[in-house]
């Protein structure tokens, strides 16, 4: 087989047996007789005849060890895009304080950003993308910055920002809604910090027109002063604005938002997706439009869309994935640079994961005798779903099953309440368990999700350990997670969400999941405050779970969407081979500050 460019579009030469090749490459077969549109299809226009052909470049990467040279000519500037943004060292010199340099890999970063107005970062958790930001602020001398974060990361930006900015920053924290933010000076300086709940404004209750309430928002001083002309905008844990009809998405994305005040902007993430592709458009229709803007397009070509018949009506869903390769490629070619731990860090440790399948007999079934009633049914229809998707064979079927996998459940107030008896259920065998493998540790870390299971954890270990819950104040975070790096305590309790992203606790290298999350991203985030930058061991991820409980079922759903992100994010094409890692320093973006 040959692959060949001709007037815009690649063609295949072949033999019958490529066929399998070409059409998972998602090339498609031109019918001259039969075309419904002459004029526009490329294809037509070629007069390429009856041939499998593609218009675009991330199929016939897919296909490379086949192409031509003219095929791979205009390619090359695909590819080297593609190897840019995995470049894991640059030539370029960035400004630092006195005693601190950057990684390789850091520099590479900030050099991908310097040559663009905009940039998605999305490094795997723990390789210090902040530091990455605050090295573009050196390298580009901007003085009126906006971080925009979630509430738990201000202290870490106040601290991180003081460390590494060449000029110390005046810092701004608004308090409330009714602090507004000074008026920016052209020629002074302004580190303004704050979370993504402040910046939407307020709400408060009316009657529409039926006499319902209703809830309407209107801005606050602080929202009104945040649409500045700011040099550089940064929005730690973008994932935030996955969802395109929520308050703070519009607020900072839609036309005339936040956003638009920036002259540059970094989105920072570690899980740009954290369940399915849909999510990450409203980011990527902000900085590339003219690849991404189109909802319908995006959600037809990625996100499997298609009608679903629900009560009387047919709906669109777009819950699904599709076209993996040819995501990552323009998301990398065009927006974001993203390098994984072991690409970049080879020094740091590998996790080792371990399922435990915690006895039935040291389990207390009697005091909740409506859980084997849930345990049964649940796990029934979890079985059912699971034997449908196997057996799928056409994609109509993989999307119906994939469905029903994603959606089983009992009644909502049911599962909540399931998942909650399944934690307090299991917990004397997981303390149990963990009892077993202090002696064997230097220190530890305990993840849980409900309130009252962190508090009988803590309890159980007293002075031993400290705990953070979603109800710990801010300010008194940092001094908690301190206390255990510095060994003053050897166990550390943590909310999957309070205690989940922006901590570093290095100190251990166990960490067990006494409740566990159907969002992969959540996990990956709270294992990665172990397995990050400083790291000397190997990380040892602890799953101690119900045989056939919910939580069980958590795990192996986790582990089937991690398997679909990283196929969209991660995973080269097969039989594609990126040869740079390195960025030479370029030409910075014309509107630099």
């Amino acid at each position: 087989m040959i692959i060949t460019f001709w007037k815009g579009v690649f063609v295949a030469d072949h033999k019958p047996e490529d066929l399998r090749l070409l059409k998972k490459a998602g090339f498609e077969l031109h019918e001259p007789t039969t075309c419904n549109d002459p004029t526009r299809c490329r294809a037509c226009r070629a007069r390429i005849g009856r041939r499998y052909y593609s218009a675009r470049v991330e199929h016939a990467t897919r296909l490379k060890r086949f192409c031509n040279p003219r095929a791979l000519e205009v390619m090359r500037n695909h590819l080297a895009k593609l190897a840019t943004s995995r470049a894991i060292d640059s030539n370029i010199v960035i400004p630092a304080p006195a005693g601190l340099s950057y990684l390789p890999f850091q520099k590479a970063g900030i050099a991908y950003a310097i040559q663009r107005k905009d940039t998605l970062f999305a490094d795997d958790m723990g390789l210090g993308k902040s530091v990455e930001s605050l090295g573009f602020l050196n390298y580009t001398k901007a003085k009126n910055v906006l971080i925009i974060c979630p509430a738990t990361l201000i202290l870490n930006w106040v601290a991180e920002a003081r460390k590494w900015l060449i000029d110390p920053p005046r810092i701004f924290i608004p308090r409330g809604g009714e602090d507004e933010v000074p008026e920016l000076d052209p020629g002074g300086s302004l580190f303004c910090i704050t979370n993504y709940e402040k910046v939407t404004g307020r709400s408060r209750a009316v009657k529409d027109s039926e006499g319902r309430d209703v809830k309407k928002w209107e801005e606050t001083p602080l929202s009104r002063s945040l649409h500045q002309k700011w040099d550089v905008g940064i929005f730690d844990e973008s994932q935030y604005l996955k969802n395109p009809d929520a308050r703070r998405t519009r607020v900072i994305l839609c036309q005339k938002g936040i956003y638009e005040s920036c002259r540059r902007a970094l989105f920072l993430t570690g899980t740009p997706m954290e369940n399915r592709p849909i999510e990450i458009w409203p980011v990527a229709a902000a900085l590339c439009p003219s690849r991404f803007g189109d909802w319908w397009e995006f959600a037809r070509r990625y996100c499997a869309l298609h009608e679903e018949q629900r009560g009387k009506k047919k709906v669109w869903v777009a819950n699904g994935s599709s076209n993996h390769s040819e995501l990552q490629q323009r998301l990398r070619t065009s927006i974001m640079i993203r390098r994984r731990k072991e690409d970049v860090l080879k020094e740091l440790p590998p996790k080792r994961r371990q399922l435990i399948v915690l006895d039935d007999d040291e389990v207390e079934w009697s005091k909740y005798p409506e859980f084997l009633r849930w345990k049964d049914a649940y796990q029934r229809k979890f079985d059912e779903a699971m034997a449908r998707l196997e057996a799928a064979r056409t994609q109509a079927e993989y999307i119906a099953a994939v469905k029903e996998l994603d959606t089983i459940s009992l009644l909502f107030t049911e599962i909540s309440d399931f998942r909650h008896k399944s934690g307090l259920l299991k917990l004397p065998a997981c303390l149990k368990c963990a009892d077993e493998i202090l002696p064997s540790v230097d220190s530890l870390v305990i993840f849980a999700h409900h309130r009252d299971i962190l508090e009988k954890i803590h309890e159980h270990y007293e002075e031993d350990s400290c705990v953070i819950y979603g109800d710990i104040p801010q300010k008194d975070r940092i001094p908690i997670v301190n206390q255990f790096q510095e060994g003053k305590k050897k166990i550390f309790i943590g909310g999957l969400k309070a205690a989940g992203t922006g901590i570093t606790l290095t100190r251990a290298n166990t960490v067990i999941f006494f409740e566990g999350d159907w969002n992969p991203a959540t996990m990956k985030q709270a294992e990665d405050r172990l397995a990050r930058i400083g790291q000397k061991k190997m990380v040892h991820v602890i799953h101690p779970v119900l045989n056939g409980s919910v939580d069980a079922n958590m795990t192996k759903m986790t582990v089937l969407k991690q398997s679909v992100i990283d196929r969209m994010l991660d995973e080269l094409p097969e039989g594609l081979r990126l040869e740079s890692t390195r960025i030479q320093t370029g030409t910075a973006y014309e509107d630099a500050p």
